[in-house]
């Protein structure tokens, strides 16, 4: 690697780092592009050279987080049937969810104030996230050929963003797990081919 390579690499990461702090005290929309430059000890130009817009910023904030993989480099769970891959992709996202909470609750009041670049962001990690569901279930040996995968990544992003609003709520991580145990194998009932 070369010397302006890792400099621009740390560049980065201290835009990154400054963003992170900054969003987390005061919010996206609050914080303008010169004062995220001025954190980072750049350029608002600088800024600009390593990220396109805000929203590439804030997408950047949560891949740093471990949100946001793209699709090409995610690796399904290992497991064949259908109820053991969509329990062990659940519980590992459960548990993110779990260990950035503060990050994301803050993230989420963000986009439904109506900070744009903060909605923008919302949604392509969403889709991205949906489609990553959708490799967790169609890799499963066991789904039926008629299973609707669309509706089924929408129920289960739906149940595992519930959950974490209801862990949000009530703080009860383990009985959640439980739940999604439950809820993982009412699924796959639905979805899996009928044995003889």
């Amino acid at each position: 690697m070369s010397a302006s390579t890792a400099t621009a690499g740390a560049t980065r990461d201290r835009i990154v780092d400054a963003a992170l702090r900054l969003f987390s005290e005061r919010g996206t929309a609050a914080v303008s592009v010169r004062e995220l430059a001025d954190a980072a000890g750049v350029t608002v130009p600088g800024l600009y050279y390593h990220f396109a817009s805000k929203a590439d910023l804030i997408s950047e904030v949560y891949r740093a987080k471990g949100f946001g993989q793209p699709l090409e480099t995610f690796v399904p769970p290992t497991a064949s049937g259908l109820e053991e891959r969509v329990i062990e992709q659940a519980r590992a996202e459960f548990a993110r969810f779990v260990e950035n909470a503060d990050f994301l609750r803050h993230m989420q009041r963000e986009s439904v104030l109506g900070d744009e670049d903060a909605r923008e962001v919302g949604v392509a990690l969403a889709e991205q996230w949906r489609a990553r569901w959708k490799l967790v279930l169609s890799g499963s040996s066991d789904v039926a050929p008629s299973a609707d995968l669309d509706v089924a990544v929408d129920f289960i992003a739906t149940l595992l963003w519930g959950l974490f609003v209801d862990y949000l709520n009530h703080g009860d991580a383990p009985s959640i797990v439980v739940r999604i145990d439950a809820f993982t194998r009412l699924l796959a009932r639905g979805l899996t081919r009928a044995t003889a």
